[in-house]
C-alpha cells in the first residue's frame, strides 16, 4: 500500500505530535508499505528511517498556494492509496482531495477542518463527542490511541539512596512544571533525598529557574534542555512526574510505562484513563502538596512503587503497544478503502 502522512509543525524541535508522525512512518515501512512523508523542517527526517528504501520525502517549507499547488501536484504523480494528515491543517483538504482518502488526526481535538475528510481519529473515547459538536459525523470517527517511539529493552537502574525524579515536556504553562518544583521544595524541607531532572525547553524556563533557586533547590535540580535520547533519560530517573495542566493524549506517559518507571500524574482526563487500574499515583493537577505527597509515598516505598510501574508495564502491552495501534490504523484504512 502507498500511504501518504504529512506532519507540518511550526516547533524548533519535536514534541509529542511530531513523534508520533514519525512513529506512524516506522509503523507503516515496518510492515512493508511505502510511504510519502511530507514534512517541513530539516529535523523531521532525522527521526525516521530516512535511507528506508520504501521512504520518499516530500519537504513543504510553507502552506502558501504555490507550496499547496507543489504538494498537490506531487500526490498526484505519487498515486497513494490514502492521505493521513496530523492535525488540523484545513489546507491540506486541497492538497488531497480527489487523489486518495484522506484520514485526519486530531492531536489537539480540534475536529472541525477534518468534517470532509474520510476518516477522523479520535485519540480518546471520550472526545467523540467533540468532533461530533464540530461538524463530524459519527460514521466517520474512530478511537485510536497513540503508541510511543521507544523500543527494544530498557536497561532498569537500581534505586539508589538518591533516587532520580524526571520529569520530560515543554517548559510552558500548560505543562505546570512550576506545580513540580514547589512540591520538590516540600520534599526537601522534609528532609526526603532525591535528585530532580527536567528534561526540555520553552519560554518558562527563566521562571522555572527562578523559583528552583526561591525553592532552595540549586543542588537539587537540573534543566536537560532538548533530550533526543529518550530512551537514555528514562534509564537514567527512577521515577516519572508528569503536572500538566491539559493533556489531549500525554505521549510521554506513554514512554514511562513503556519504560517501567514509577508515575506520579496530574488527575486531567488523558491521565485518568491511560493510568486506570492502580497503574500510577495521581494529584491534584494545581497542589504542590498533593504532588509531594504521593512523591514522598514513591520515594519511601520503592518495592510497591516498581510493582506500580510493572502493572503499568503491562496495561501499555495490552492496549497501547504498536502492533495494537497499527492493527486499528489498519482496519480504519481498509474500511474507508471499501467504501472508496
Amino acid at each position: 500500500m502507498r500511504i501518504v502522512n504529512i506532519m507540518l509543525s511550526n516547533c524548533d524541535v519535536p514534541f509529542g505530535t511530531e513523534k508520533v508522525a514519525y512513529k506512524y512512518t516506522d509503523l507503516f515501512l515496518k510492515q512493508g508499505h511505502e510511504v510519502l512523508f511530507v514534512h517541513k523542517n530539516i529535523y523531521d527526517q532525522n527521526n525516521v528511517d530516512k535511507k528506508h528504501p520504501k521512504l520518499t520525502f516530500l519537504q513543504m517549507k510553507n502552506k502558501g498556494v504555490l507550496g499547496l499547488m507543489r504538494a498537490r501536484l506531487f500526490l498526484r504523480r505519487w498515486k497513494p492509496d490514502v492521505i493521513i494528515v496530523h492535525n488540523f491543517f484545513s489546507q491540506m483538504r486541497f492538497v488531497g482531495f480527489g487523489i486518495a482518502p484522506m484520514i485526519g488526526i486530531a492531536h489537539l481535538e480540534k475536529f472541525k477542518s477534518m468534517r470532509t475528510y474520510e476518516g477522523v481519529v479520535s485519540l480518546r473515547p471520550d472526545s467523540v463527542e467533540r468532533a461530533i459538536s464540530q461538524g463530524v459525523p459519527e460514521s466517520k470517527i474512530s478511537v485510536i490511541p497513540n503508541t510511543c517511539n521507544l523500543t527494544g529493552k530498557i536497561r532498569q537502574k537500581p534505586w539508589g539512596k538518591l533516587p532520580v525524579i524526571g520529569s520530560m515536556g515543554r517548559l510552558s504553562p500548560a505543562k505546570n512544571v512550576s506545580t513540580l518544583i514547589k512540591a520538590l521544595g516540600i520534599l526537601k524541607r522534609k528532609g526526603s533525598l532525591f535528585k530532580a531532572v527536567l528534561a526540555g525547553q520553552g519560554e518558562d524556563r527563566p521562571d522555572l529557574e527562578a523559583l528552583v533557586k526561591t525553592e532552595g533547590l540549586e543542588k537539587d535540580v537540573a534543566f536537560l534542555g532538548f533530550v533526543q535520547d529518550s530512551k537514555t533519560f528514562y534509564e537514567s530517573i527512577d521515577i516519572f512526574c508528569v503536572p500538566s495542566l491539559f493533556e489531549p493524549f500525554g505521549l510521554v506517559v506513554l514512554e514511562a510505562m513503556f519504560a517501567k518507571k514509577p508515575i506520579v500524574a496530574s488527575s486531567v482526563t488523558s491521565f485518568q484513563q491511560i493510568l486506570a487500574n492502580k497503574t500510577a499515583l495521581l494529584s491534584d493537577t494545581m497542589s504542590a502538596a498533593s504532588f509531594a505527597k504521593n512523591l514522598d509515598w514513591m520515594l519511601k516505598n520503592p518495592k510497591e512503587a516498581k510493582a506500580m510501574a510493572d502493572r503499568a508495564h503491562e496495561r501499555y502491552q495490552n492496549n497501547y503497544s504498536e502492533e495494537i495501534v497499527y492493527k486499528k490504523l489498519m482496519t480504519l484504512i481498509e474500511k474507508i478503502k471499501k467504501k472508496g
